[in-house]
């Protein structure tokens, strides 16, 4: 504060930041596009950023602070808020001031440059001339501009932080330099009415507006510890100067209309406003201090002229000031917000040249083609390729109670091993047999507990900052220790802990049941993985030379029908591939660009979200509706097919019974087991590289997971030094208010001391014009 009756607002400093590699980076690690393309932006954005991290105090530094507010508007449709920058700010405000705050979030950036945008505008109406009329309108709009970027701050950019803003732009913070702002531009237009002569009714109005905005300043910087205590008297003062003022221009007006007990009434009302103010005067600036001196001197004269003039001739009663009709206020002022921030896309168009990065895709693009991709994999894995699986299950499981193909085979193969058989062999021998699926339950256990251990050390984080917060609470009291506790403020990465929990048991719990058909299977998957020699030596021999013309006609009728079941399975696997080439073909990375465009021409500054490429997804999956009613046609088709080998393997075992003996009995059961192992054999590889991609899938969520925990316990760890910074110098300011002498005028931050000129007094012969300073 200086020699004015004014307050502004101070600018926040800012560390120099290396914009090029950070960005270059995540753009290399999250789209598809090549950093190199937006080499030329990122110098702009760097030169930019550049030209506001000093900026002077003049028109033209709006200017810089617009034109790079505008272009991060423009990025925040592009990038996602952490781009993995930190953004280093220093508060202004409170006690613990020179305090750094890094935050790797776009917003954060985009709320310091708005909060300097509004802390300029308070110093140009600050360095105005407001002793004339033009200086009086130039200083009213610059502080109603000043009030418009804190408002537009709150409203608009603080909701889109990630993290909790510091202290210096809380809520209430913010509430405390929208109100000052809003009363310092009531002021000027309150002081220009008083320039012009303008009647003492309004005058009085436009006083009482005054006050109010005052007041509401002051109830703000309560619920704020960013507020010191000067601005506080600050405050006060100009609350109670204000509520004077109205009260003596009302008591004008009631001396013009001959109503004299009221105008004393009023004169007291005035005179006591007047004291309060006073009480806080020794705290203030001198400026501040003489206005009220000066309204002091001009009360006290007016009341004993008035109160004289009543006793000897008019002889009015006087009402008790609670009587009195309350003054109603008038408002002239509000919080303009600049255009080039209200309309940053406007602005780039027809100010500050085209918008940066504009030819990158969105994020938001990036993640609809990943969130497009894992619903057609689910619809693909759960309603497609899951069932047909499941058919085929029920189809082996089926043939297998019937003891079907090995019935069949024992009788048409008495001895060696059936050629369907032997090819079945010569498959698990391709794909690595016992040794493979071993190796691979071994695989998947190691990836599992790698993802575990990630899980587990993210929870672990969370959980240390969680104690760390409850420590402090518990050291400070709760009344001092005030910021949202860990479970409050992480509500969603603690549920995003529970989600990610489940999902990784009942990943567990699939993998025991894996394992489990593994050790049931274990010795079969042994012999089917041994040479053909070893495997045809395990089988009993039949010495049948010859069948029975009946049994030969029953067993050629099964035979047609499993050959029918041969076909199928591979139609089934056929089709099956086909639906995995489809899938896998399916890119919608060109309709989601398309749709990405289209929306940005509807608004070109619009953040786009995932969700708004819904009805796109939806049309897009219908491609897949002939797949799943081929599934339907499957199963209907099954039903038909295994009554039709139930009944011809009736007609068969009751033919077989006739001639068939134990050791026919003995190879039927061991090609039986065969061919049950070959299935399950088949079942656990396809389930356990099921298990492989999952875990190898679910890595990257649950790194991204981490580094989220990693970066929210940062800014919370960062949140309570400051905080434990502002207790203490609390603590030290009570100390030293109960040992020294009352405070001294209070200084802006970089303001020269105080200076009082003769001509900024309010003399009582001018008139009431005791806020005319410059």
């Amino acid at each position: 504060m200086s020699a004015s009756n004014f307050l502004t607002i101070p600018l926040r400093r800012t560390d120099h930041i290396e914009l090029t590699p950070a960005i270059m980076n995540y753009i290399e690690q999250s789209y598809d596009q090549h950093p190199g393309m937006f080499k030329d932006d990122i110098a702009e954005l760097e030169r930019l950023r550049s030209t506001v991290v000093n900026p002077e105090v003049r028109a033209s530094s709006a200017t810089s602070l617009t034109r790079y507010f505008a272009q991060l508007a423009f990025l925040s449709s592009k990038f996602p808020a952490d781009v993995k920058v930190n953004f280093v700010w220093y508060g202004t405000l409170g006690y613990a001031a020179s305090a750094p705050v890094s935050r790797n979030d776009l917003q954060f950036e985009r709320a310091n440059i708005l909060y300097n945008l509004g802390a300029l505008y308070s110093q140009l109406g600050f360095e105005e001339n407001r002793s004339t009329g033009d200086g009086l309108k130039r200083a009213c709009q610059a502080f109603q501009f000043a009030a418009g970027s804190f408002a537009f701050l709150k409203q608009n950019v603080i909701p889109e932080m990630h993290m909790n803003p510091p202290d210096d732009m809380s809520t209430a913070t913010l509430d405390v330099l929208i109100y000052l702002m809003l009363a310092q531009a009531q002021e000027c237009f309150w002081q220009k009415a008083v320039l012009d002569n303008i009647k003492n009714s309004v005058i009085a109005r436009l006083a009482h507006q005054v006050s109010n905005y005052y007041d509401q300043a002051l109830n703000a910087a309560m619920r704020t510890a960013a507020i010191k205590s000067e601005w506080i008297h600050h405050f006060t003062c100009k609350k109670c100067h204000f509520e004077a003022a109205a009260q003596y221009r009302a008591a004008a007006e009631c001396l013009s209309n001959g109503k004299y007990g009221e105008e004393l009434a009023r004169l007291k009302a005035a005179q006591d406003a007047c004291a309060q103010a006073l009480a806080d005067a020794k705290y203030v600036a001198r400026a501040v201090a003489d206005d009220l001196k000066g309204l002091q001197a001009k009360l006290k004269s007016d009341y004993i002229r008035a109160e004289k003039d009543n006793d000897m001739i008019y002889l009015a009663p006087v009402p008790a000031t609670s009587a009195l009709p309350p003054i109603k206020a008038a408002s002239t002022v509000e919080a303009l917000v600049p255009r080039e921030v209200e309309k940053p896309m406007d602005a780039l168009q027809e100010k500050y040249g085209p918008p940066l990065f504009a030819k990158l895709v969105p994020i938001a693009a990036h993640m609809a083609a990943s969130i497009y991709a894992g619903r057609r994999d689910t619809l693909v894995h759960t309603l497609i390729i899951t069932k047909v699986d499941a058919l085929t299950s029920q189809l082996h499981d089926f043939l297998t109670r019937l003891g079907l193909p090995g019935s069949l085979q024992a009788l048409e193969r008495p001895i060696g091993l059936p050629p369907s058989l032997t090819a079945r062999l010569e498959e698990i021998r391709a794909s690595g047999g016992y040794v493979a699926l071993h190796a691979a339950i071994e695989d998947v256990r190691n990836l599992s507990a790698v993802d575990s251990a990630i899980y587990s050390a993210a929870a672990e984080v969370l959980q240390s900052e969680r104690k760390e917060d409850d420590d402090l609470r518990a050291r400070h009291g709760t009344n001092s220790w005030r910021r949202a506790t860990s479970l409050e403020v992480g509500v969603e990465h603690y549920q995003q802990l529970d989600k990610l929990g489940g999902i990784i048991k009942a990943a567990a719990d699939s993998d025991e049941v894996v394992r489990q058909k593994f050790r049931e299977n274990e010795i079969t998957f042994r012999l089917l993985s041994k040479d053909l020699k070893e495997i045809e030596d395990y089988l009993p021999k039949d010495a049948v030379t010859s069948i029975d013309p009946d049994l030969e006609r029953r067993s050629s009728e099964l035979r047609l029908k499993m050959n029918e079941v041969s076909k199928l399975e591979y139609r089934r696997r056929k089709f099956v591939d086909d639906v995995k080439e489809k899938a896998q073909n399916d890119d919608v990375s060109e309709l989601i660009l398309q749709e990405t465009a289209r929306l940005e021409r509807l608004d070109p500054l619009g953040k786009i979200e995932a969700t708004q490429f819904e009805k796109l997804f939806t049309e897009r999956l219908k491609m897949y509706d002939d797949d799943k009613k081929r599934v339907d046609d499957e199963a209907e088709m099954q039903t038909g097919l295994l009554e039709d080998i139930e009944l011809a393997n009736m007609d068969f075992s009751a033919a077989l019974a006739k001639s068939r003996g134990q050791s026919l009995s003995d190879r039927e059961r061991a090609l039986q087991t065969l061919e049950h192992g070959y299935f399950k054999y088949q079942e656990l590889l396809s389930n356990l590289e099921e298990g492989r991609k999952f875990y190898n899938d679910f890595s990257r969520p649950l790194t991204q997971f981490q580094d989220e925990c990693k970066d929210f316990v940062y800014s919370r760890r960062v949140e309570a030094r400051e905080l434990e910074g502002d207790l203490a110098a609390q603590f030290d300011r009570l100390t030293l208010g109960r040992t020294e002498s009352p405070l001294p005028a209070p200084r802006a931050q970089g303001l020269p001391p105080p200076v009082l000129s003769n001509s900024n007094v309010w003399n009582p012969s001018h008139g009431i014009q005791f806020s005319r300073r410059t």
